[in-house]
Order: structure tokens, then sequence, then C-alpha cells
């Protein structure tokens, strides 16, 4: 279920992460999650950190007429993308190379954020809040897939996962509002937060 975790200048592999998804897709099925906060009048939507596009073929199903933005910083992996999106018939995805650091959209230029299974991944915590806080519109969603620090057999390493209070605390400090927390399936959880107007 987990897509990134040994983080760094780690690489994984997209053929090994989509031969995951049946699982990942019996506990957690990207529709009922999307369906958590995604609306139909959204127009830009950016899935970063999209792996092998779990998320990111489901998003574009949901939201046929806005622009889905799959980024990673693998460029294999957004071949793979690239190559799923085809097969689905679908048109309204963009692969996008780039860091979560560093992101190539325009101050306000989305509606909504995804970082599943990411966060907790990348060292500069902050630099990637702050850069999300800019890409997003006032009243934008940044929603986020993380794992609670229990021990448990599947999922990234206990030291590197973030409990869902320690990141609540994390999101404020960038002047987000997180409006509900959900827990489940198992240790992961999910944020919804929103950009401050």
């Amino acid at each position: 279920m987990h897509e990134h975790h040994e983080h760094g200048p780690g690489h994984f592999d997209p053929h090994r992460l989509h031969a995951m998804e049946e699982r990942r897709r019996a506990e957690m099925p990207p529709e009922d999650v999307l369906k958590e906060f995604v609306r139909p009048d959204m127009r830009t939507f950016a899935d970063i950190g999209c792996g092998s596009g779990f998320f990111t073929v489901a998003a574009a199903q949901l939201l046929p007429d806005a622009r889905i933005f799959a980024v990673d910083r693998q460029q294999d992996m957004l071949d793979f993308v690239a190559s799923r999106i085809r097969d689905a018939g679908l048109t309204n995805v963009e692969t996008v190379r780039a860091d979560a650091t560093r992101l190539p959209f325009t101050d306000g230029e989305l509606d909504a954020v995804l970082m599943a299974n990411v966060f907790h991944d990348i060292p500069e915590r902050d630099a990637m809040r702050a850069e999300v806080y800019r890409v997003l519109k006032p009243g934008g969603v940044f929603f986020l897939v993380e794992w609670e620090k229990d021990d448990t057999p599947l999922g990234p390493p206990q030291e590197i996962r973030i409990g869902s209070e320690e990141l609540k605390a994390i999101l404020a400090a960038g002047r987000f509002k997180v409006e509900r927390i959900e827990h489940g399936p198992g240790s992961t959880y999910r944020v919804l937060a929103r950009r401050s107007a």
C-alpha cells in the first residue's frame, strides 16, 4: 500500500507499484478517497508524488472537465502514468516532472493538491508546505494520506512516519486550516486541509 519509503535519491519502480495496486484498491479505493474532497467545479488538480498513477487515473475520471497534473520527480513514473492515461482513453492529464519543493505552477493556480503517502518522504517539509500553499488558490484544498506512527508490517519505516497530530501542527504552522482527519484503514489516515484566504 505504500508507494514511497526509501526517500532521498531512492528510485521507485513503477511496475512494482502497479503490481501492488490490487491490494491497495481493496483497502483504499481511490475513487472513495477522492470523493472525500473533490468537487465537480474543480478545474485544476495536482497529484504530487503521483507514483504509478493510482489516484491520477481516478481523478481524471471523476473530473473530466478539469486539468489534472500528474507530478513526480521520476521520469519513468511519468512515462508509466502517461501510458495508463492513454490506455484509459483520458485526455485531461498532463505529466509534470518536478520536485515537490519547486513546483512549476503559478501562484494560486490550483484548486486542489493531493499528496498520498508522500509528505513523510520529503525532508524539506517547510519548503514543500510553503510551495503547496503558494500554488493553491485561497480556499484551495490540500488533501493528504499518511501513516500513524504505529508498528505495522506495511508502510514506511516508523522513524519517518508523521502522526496525525504532528501533521496537523505542521500544516497549521503553514497557514493551512485542518478541517478533518479520518482514520483508517489500518494505520493510515487522511487529512483535509484548506489554504487560508
